[in-house]
């Protein structure tokens, strides 16, 4: 105790001489000591008096947090007075010699707040090549965190499960020794599609379109002809959107209303190339593999014909896909650039088919 709190506490207790004694005579009072100071007292004085008159008043503990540090002083458990080591009775008289003991009260922890968290999983990948399948289904694990209700500090943590990694696998099925190649055109149907199939008829080939749903939707008799021409028509989305950016719900929805309108679907060409585990994995879950590229002849930014023919000459190789765009925008230098890039390719002894068959599955 500090000497100034002893002193108070001395004149607080010496008042009861007058406020609780018959008698303000010191040679009838009696004398007690509290928390080891020795205080004058009347006869017959009781631990509630000195209680009342504040002279004797336990101090609360404190409320803690998960760590041990005080949150609020003052708002523990309450305080208790001891009288010979014992916790007394408001009416326990305090007789000469009376040791009178005040314990501080209980410190109380902060309560703790169970929560549950995921933990994402990761996705693996083998092989290479420009289209992607789903092998295995990654799963989140989970973990338990006890946190102090007002510090938010964590108490502890366990984990409950621990997260499983998905698996990809880029191919490009060509076998040894082939030398084909799969014409692909992104963004359609637009009214350039139909100078394009003329292009691909007029040189006898096949190619793959991957069309953007909410374009194609309700174009359906354009659908039926391009593919009876024996082209693919395959999935570029819904509504041309960064798939990374969605959840798995609007993901599948991209998907699924596409492959729909278009009449089913077995590749998906996400926008830009761009995904991550949840677009592998919703485009697996409805059997769907992912079709990157090889060549990117940038028709949608070059404007001129020759530049696109020599882009694709300079980066064709044997099993290479090769992305142009159908729609989008302008696309007049496409159809310019068509006849020159197929010409070149037939010429080099490439054979040129659909997706599908280039790489099988």
């Amino acid at each position: 105790m500090r000497p100034w709190n002893a002193v108070l506490l001395a004149l607080a207790l010496a008042v009861l001489i007058v406020v609780a004694g018959p008698s303000a005579d010191l040679g009838a009072a009696r004398f007690i000591t509290v928390d080891g100071i020795a205080v004058a007292v009347g006869e017959g004085t009781t631990l509630e008096q000195v209680t009342e008159a504040r002279a004797v008043s336990p101090a609360p503990g404190a409320r803690l947090d998960v760590a041990g540090d005080v949150i609020l002083p003052g708002s523990g458990g309450i305080g208790t007075v001891e009288v010979r080591g014992r916790v007394a009775s408001p009416d326990t008289e305090l007789n000469d010699g009376t040791s009178v003991t005040t314990r501080r009260g209980p410190d109380r922890p902060e309560a703790l707040v169970r929560t549950t968290h995921v933990l994402p999983h990761g996705v693996a990948s083998e092989g290479s090549g420009p289209v992607v399948a789903l092998v295995r289904r990654g799963a989140d694990g989970e973990k338990e965190l006890f946190v102090g209700e007002s510090s938010k500090r964590t108490a502890a943590a366990f984990v409950l499960s621990e997260p499983e990694d998905g698996l990809l696998r880029h191919s490009s099925g060509l076998s040894s020794g082939q030398k084909a190649v799969a014409l692909t055109f992104d963004d359609g149907p637009s009214r350039y599609t139909d100078e394009i199939v003329a292009v691909l008829a007029d040189k006898g080939i096949p190619a793959t379109f991957f069309w953007v749903g909410s374009v194609a939707a309700g174009k359906d008799e354009t659908i039926r002809q391009v593919r009876a021409a024996g082209h693919e028509v395959e999935n570029h989305s819904w509504s041309h959107a960064d798939l990374t950016t969605l959840d798995a719900a609007a993901i599948a929805s991209e998907i699924a209303r596409t492959a729909e309108v278009l009449g089913g679907t077995r590749f998906l060409r996400p926008p830009y190339g761009s995904y991550n585990s949840v677009v592998a994995e919703q485009a697996g879950l409805q059997g769907q593999r992912l079709a990157l590229w090889d060549v990117d002849s940038l028709d949608w930014k070059i404007r001129d014909a020759a530049s696109i023919t020599a882009r694709v000459k300079a980066r064709v190789k044997p099993g290479a896909v090769i992305i142009m765009h159908d729609g989008g925008g302008d696309r007049s230098q496409t159809v310019a650039a068509l006849p020159a890039v197929v010409e070149w390719l037939l010429e080099e002894g490439y054979a040129l088919t659909t997706l599908q068959q280039l790489v099988g599955g």
